[in-house]
């Protein structure tokens, strides 16, 4: 992990993106950290986007607010349900 200033980021970014593959860099003002500029892939960024979605934490936690309330149902008679939905039938 390396340290990098606004000033050096201003005048080196593609550097200090290239570095950011091979170590975090902590972006600092004034001395003090502001970011952390961390190397992800396309698969990266879906994951990230679905993580920090405020809308999509908020299903989640209703979703577990009413597990946490009503229960839930065993494996089975989930399989079983979704089969009568769908129309399919276990082979």
């Amino acid at each position: 992990m390396r340290f990098a200033g606004v000033k050096e980021l201003k005048h080196k970014t593609m550097d200090i993106l290239k570095d950011s593959e091979k170590e975090d860099i902590i972006i600092t003002a004034y001395g003090k950290p502001k970011a952390i500029l961390h190397h992800i892939t396309e698969d990266d960024l879906a994951d990230y986007l679905i993580e920090n979605d405020p809308a999509f934490k908020t299903r989640i936690e209703e979703a577990y607010t009413d597990y946490s309330v009503h229960g839930g149902i065993e494996a089975d008679a989930l399989i079983n349900k979704l089969e009568k939905r769908s129309g399919t039938k276990k082979i």
